[in-house]
């Protein structure tokens, strides 16, 4: 394998960048989501357009998820940020059977909008960092 980059030590392991990532998704929806209800209750937001707000809050929060468990684990980034959106997707449907009974609704579009945020958070860096070719000019004196 390839480095471009001498090893430092400060990449931490598969299981602790996931954590953290899924960690930083359930802050971010529990942020998002106590925000959007704020908005309802001031009368900003009305109720039928809430399911806009969700669907942007779980595209948001398993975006900064996937980037920060890349961040701790700094190695395939494909890989890491799709691990990610998988853990997050898991919290959801956790939380789902833990607090509402298991009374899933809409999961097929909830892991769309959750594998897209995390995969468009693994394909953004994928491409390559290629630096400006300074042309040399010569001249014929």
């Amino acid at each position: 394998m390839v480095m471009d980059r001498k090893p430092t030590g400060r990449t931490s392991s598969m299981a602790g960048g996931l954590t953290a990532g899924g960690c930083v998704s359930l802050t971010t929806t529990l942020a998002a989501v106590a925000l959007l209800a704020k908005l309802v209750d001031m009368e900003r937001v009305a109720w039928e357009n809430v399911g806009y707000g969700i669907a942007a809050a779980l595209l948001l929060s398993s975006y900064l998820g996937a980037i920060t468990a890349y961040g701790k684990i700094r190695r395939q980034r494909l890989m890491v940020c799709t691990a990610a959106g998988a853990v997050y997707f898991g919290i959801l449907l956790s939380v789902t059977a833990l607090f509402f009974g298991g009374q899933y609704e809409a999961v097929g579009v909830t892991a769309a909008l959750v594998f897209g945020g995390s995969t468009t958070a693994g394909l953004i860096g994928l491409r390559e960092q290629k630096g400006r070719i300074k042309k040399i000019r010569f001249s014929n004196r």
